[in-house]
C-alpha cells in the first residue's frame, strides 16, 4: 500500500470530521478577505473626511472582522487537530496490534529499538502532518484564490504584480521537496539505528558492567549519535535554505506593489485606500506563504513517515488462521510428528529439525533430551505456532496444527521458555498474567508449587514487589519458578517446559518437579531438560542428536538398557552427583 493510499484509509474513518474541519477551514479563507476590505473601507473614511463617530464605527468593523477571522481560525485548528490525533490513536493501535501477529521470525530479523522508533516518531510525524500540514495545504490555496478574486476586482493590473513572484513557488517546492525526502527518510533510520542502541544498552547494562565495556558502548552511541546530528544539520540545512527563498516571494510582491501601485495613486488611476487593501493583503499572505515551505517539510517527513511504516504493516503474517480452520471446541492433548523438518528463515546451514517423527498419548509426559543446539526448543517452539512449520508435519488431537485456530491453539497450551521473561509490574501481576481474575489465594497457591512462595515472602513488599524490566531485579532462578507460576496459574491441555529449571539447584528441581508430577495429571507435558533426572520419570523420551534428528526415543528405563548417548549422559551425570555428594559430605 502506497504511503497515500494508506493516509487516505486513515483519513476516511473520520471523514466526518475532516470534512467538519475543511469546511471550517474554507469557512475562515472566506472570512480572511473581511479584514483587508476593513483596512481599506477605514482609510477610505480617513481620506473622506468622514466624522469620527464614523472612522469610529469603521474601526469597530475592522475589530470585529480580526475577532471573527480569529475564532473561526481557532475552531478549524481544533477540529483537525483532533482528528489528526485520532488517527494518531488508530495507526498507533493498528501497528501494535500488527506486531503480535508477527511470526518470531520477523523479530528475530528487525531491531528492537527500530520497531520502538517507528512506533514513536514516525506515527508522531504523520500526526503533525495531518493536523498543520493538510490544514495548510487546504487553507493556504484557498486564501490566495479568494484574495486574487476581490484584489482582481479592485486592480487586476496591480493583482498581477502581487501574483509575478510566486510561480517561482512551484519550482522551489520541487526542488526542495525531493532533498526533504530523502534527508527526513534518512533521519528517521538514523533515528531508529539509535533508538536500538538504546534499547540495548539498557536492557543489557549488566553484561556491559560485567566486561567493563562501558567506554566501548559509550563510543557506539556517540557514533549514532553524531551520525543523527550530521543529518539532522543536513535536514535544518535544507529547511534554513528554502524558508528565506520562500520568504522573499512576499517581499518582491510588495516592492512591485508599492513602486506600481504608488505611481496609479500619484496619477490618479487609484485611490490610497485600495492600495492599502493591497498592502494588507501581501502583509496577511507573507504567513500562509512562508507556511507553506514548512508544511512541504512537513508532508515529506510525513511520506517518509509513512513508508518506515508501511514497511511493517504491509508485512502479512505468515502466522494465521488460514481458510478451512478445524472447527474445534478444546483440545484433548495428543500430539504426534510425522517427517517434520524445519529450517530457520533466512538460515542457509543445515536444518534446525530433520525427519522427527513421535507419537504421544493425550495426558502423557515426554522428555526431550539432547546436546546443545540439536533442536529442542525447536520442536517445542513449533507446538503452539511460534514458527511457521510445513502443512501436515505436526499434529494435535489428530489435526494439522496449521488447521487449528490460533487462539485456540495458544490458549490450550501453558509454556515457561529457558529465558523466562518478566514484565515491569509486581510479582502477583506477573504470576496472574494469564489469568487476570485470578485472586491472591490462588496467586500464592501457584507460587507455593513452584516453589517461589518462600523467596518472595522475604520481599519487604511481598507480592506487591515490582520487578525490575524483564525481571532483572530477581535471580535467575526465581524468574524461572515466577514464570513457571504464572504457567501453572492456567489449565491447559498441554504444559511446555523448556529447560525452565536450568537456573535452580538439583534438590530444588527435585521439589519442583514432584510438584508438577500432581499438576501435569490429565494433561500432555513436555520437559526439555539438560540434568536427565528431570524426565526419569516421563512415559516417553525424545534424544536429539547433534543435526536435529530422534536418535532415539522411548521411556528411561528402555534407553538406559538400549545404550547410547542417554545413557552414556545418565551414567555422566550419576557420577557427577555422587563426587558432588561426597564434596559436601
Amino acid at each position: 500500500m502506497s504511503p497515500v493510499t494508506r493516509i487516505l484509509h486513515y483519513v476516511s474513518r473520520l471523514r466526518g470530521q475532516f470534512i467538519l474541519g475543511g469546511a471550517l477551514t474554507l469557512a475562515y479563507a472566506a472570512c480572511f478577505q473581511l479584514v483587508p476590505l476593513a483596512v481599506r473601507h477605514v482609510v477610505a473614511r480617513i481620506e473622506s473626511g468622514a466624522a469620527a463617530a464614523a472612522v469610529t464605527d469603521a474601526v469597530w468593523l475592522l475589530v470585529g472582522s480580526a475577532v471573527l477571522v480569529a475564532g473561526v481560525r481557532m475552531s478549524s485548528r481544533l477540529v483537525i487537530f483532533r482528528a489528526a490525533r485520532q488517527v494518531e490513536y488508530q495507526i498507533r493501535n493498528d501497528f501494535f496490534s500488527h506486531l503480535q501477529r508477527l511470526p518470531q521470525s520477523f523479530f528475530n530479523a528487525n531491531r528492537t529499538g527500530d520497531l520502538m522508533s517507528r512506533a514513536v516518531n514516525d506515527i508522531n510525524s504523520v500526526r503533525i502532518f495531518l493536523g498543520m500540514g493538510l490544514m495548510n495545504i487546504v487553507q493556504t490555496p484557498v486564501l490566495y484564490l479568494g484574495a486574487i478574486v476581490v484584489m482582481s476586482a479592485l486592480d487586476w493590473r496591480l493583482t498581477l504584480c502581487v501574483l509575478l513572484p510566486y510561480p517561482l513557488f512551484i519550482a522551489i517546492g520541487r526542488v526542495f521537496g525531493r532533498r526533504l525526502h530523502a534527508a527526513n527518510l534518512a533521519v528517521q533510520e538514523q533515528l531508529g539505528r539509535l533508538s536500538t542502541a538504546v534499547q540495548e544498552n539498557a536492557s543489557g547494562v549488566l553484561v556491559v558492567r560485567s566486561y567493563a565495556l562501558e567506554d566501548q558502548e559509550r563510543s557506539r552511541f556517540e557514533a549514532e549519535n553524531d551520525g543523527l546530528f550530521r543529518l539532522w544539520v543536513r535536514l535544518a540545512s535544507v529547511n534554513a535554505s528554502m524558508q528565506p527563498i520562500i520568504g522573499m516571494l512576499p517581499a518582491f510582491a510588495m516592492i512591485l506593489v508599492l513602486f506600481v501601485g504608488g505611481g496609479r495613486v500619484r496619477s490618479g488611476a487609484m485611490v490610497s485606500a485600495d492600495l492599502w487593501a493591497f498592502y494588507t493583503y501581501i502583509f496577511l499572505l507573507t504567513f500562509p506563504t512562508f507556511m507553506m515551505g514548512w508544511v512541504i517539510a512537513l508532508a515529506q517527513r510525513g511520506l517518509a513517515s509513512l513508508q518506515r511504516l508501511g514497511e511493517v504493516l504491509d508485512v502479512e503474517p505468515s502466522i494465521r488462521d488460514e481458510a478451512g480452520a478445524a472447527d474445534l471446541d478444546a483440545i484433548v492433548g495428543a500430539v504426534s510428528a510425522s517427517g517434520l523438518c524445519f529450517t530457520y528463515p533466512g538460515e542457509h546451514r543445515r536444518p534446525a529439525l530433520i525427519d522427527v517423527s513421535f507419537e504421544v498419548s493425550a495426558g502423557q509426559t515426554v522428555g526431550v533430551v539432547g546436546p546443545v543446539g540439536s533442536g529442542k526448543s525447536t520442536l517445542v517452539n513449533l507446538i503452539p505456532r511460534v514458527l511457521e512449520l510445513p502443512d501436515a508435519s505436526l499434529r494435535i488431537d489428530g489435526i494439522d496444527v496449521n488447521r487449528i485456530p490460533l487462539e485456540l491453539l495458544r490458549s490450550s497450551i501453558a509454556m515457561v521458555p529457558q529465558d523466562s521473561f518478566l514484565f515491569s509490574t509486581t510479582i502477583a501481576e506477573n504470576i496472574r498474567f494469564g489469568a487476570p481474575d485470578a485472586s491472591l489465594e490462588e496467586v500464592r497457591a501457584a507460587a507455593r508449587r513452584a516453589h517461589v512462595l518462600r523467596d518472595i515472602e522475604d520481599f519487604a513488599q511481598g507480592m506487591q514487589t515490582v520487578v525490575g524490566e524483564r525481571g532483572i531485579t530477581l535471580s535467575g532462578g526465581q524468574r524461572q519458578r515466577i514464570a513457571l507460576a504464572r504457567a501453572l496459574m492456567l489449565d491447559p491441555a498441554i504444559l511446555i517446559l523448556d529447560d525452565a529449571l536450568s537456573s535452580v539447584d538439583a534438590a530444588t528441581e527435585e521439589a519442583i518437579l514432584k510438584e508438577l508430577r500432581g499438576a501435569r495429571a490429565g494433561r500432555t507435558a513436555f520437559v526439555v531438560a539438560h540434568r536427565l533426572t528431570a524426565v526419569r520419570d516421563a512415559e516417553h523420551v525424545l534424544v536429539f542428536d547433534e543435526e536435529g534428528r530422534v536418535s532415539q526415543q522411548g521411556k528411561h528405563e528402555d534407553l538406559l538398557r538400549s545404550g547410547g548417548f542417554y545413557a552414556q549422559i545418565w551414567a555422566q551425570q550419576q557420577l557427577e552427583a555422587e563426587i558432588e555428594a561426597e564434596d559436601v559430605a
